[in-house]
């Protein structure tokens, strides 16, 4: 699907439609709010779009869905948004019960399994998450070979997984845990909100562009293939989208309190 650019008239028309108090905010994380660093211990969230973040959790609901953990999520932004659900939504439901044991302890079952397997598939990497696991393989020299191997293993995973590929990297999660669009459509119920708009970079993302049944305004990072209808050229562009909106945001508080007080 071809998106249109977001800074064109009517991609501006229609987002400034759904920039009100009552829109969720919802962003992935790794290539929209924080860059996708080399090494993933150094990656932050910028100062700059951090603080325009905190701007935003001040006037309308924000929350964050990543494939990473909660904890590493956290060190990444460096601030607390409404919700954060970690390992591709496999962290819901959010703080009320903490870890799911019931999901850790199936992912270290299959993390044993794959071991076994795929010790000595060149270039497969095993990063096991607690509720999910992430099987990489961007420096095997061979990687269709290596999705091969992977494949084969994971079709005699005991019990079967929930599936999700990315770019040279396939997650693994229990079949009960939601997803990343099923998260968004229960964060929706949570705050009694019915529309969101959703910044995602990779096709991991494309489910919550593609969610039928929910009010979404998609922005895409780049100009890949997308489900979303709208795209940014790059991620340098979001930090001044996200001050134009809390700019829109803070000015209608202002109204509105000038108005209880008048």
């Amino acid at each position: 699907m071809t998106s249109s650019y977001l800074f064109d008239s009517k991609g501006l028309v229609t987002l400034a439609s759904y920039v009100a108090p009552d829109t969720l905010f919802a962003f992935d994380l790794d290539g929209t709010l924080a860059p996708i660093g080399s090494e993933d211990s150094a990656v932050r969230v910028s100062e700059p779009v951090r603080t325009t973040l905190e701007r935003l959790v001040k006037l309308a609901k924000v929350a964050v869905f990543t494939g990473r953990t909660r904890v590493d999520a956290l060190a990444i932004l460096g601030l607390e948004p409404h919700l954060l659900i970690g390992n591709h939504g496999a962290e819901w439901p959010p703080h009320e019960n903490g870890r799911n044991w019931q999901f850790v302890g199936r992912c270290l079952k299959w993390r044993d399994q794959l071991g076994s397997v795929l010790f000595y598939a060149q270039g497969v990497v095993i990063e096991f998450k607690g509720e999910s696991i992430s099987l990489h393989y961007p420096k095997a020299n061979d990687p269709g070979k290596a999705l091969s191997l992977i494949n084969a293993a994971i079709d005699n995973l005991v019990p079967s997984p929930r599936r999700i590929d990315g770019n040279y990297v396939v997650n693994l999660l229990p079949t009960e845990a939601l997803t990343k669009g099923e998260a968004l459509m229960a964060t929706l119920d949570k705050f009694g909100t019915k529309r969101a708009i959703f910044f995602g970079n990779d096709a991991m993302d494309d489910e919550v562009f593609q969610l039928e049944h929910a009010d979404v305004f998609g922005i895409h990072i780049g100009e890949d293939q997308t489900a979303a209808s709208f795209h940014l050229n790059n991620q340098s562009e979001i930090l001044g989208l996200l001050n134009s909106m809390v700019g829109v945001l803070e000015m209608a508080h202002e109204q509105e309190t000038s108005i209880s007080n008048g």
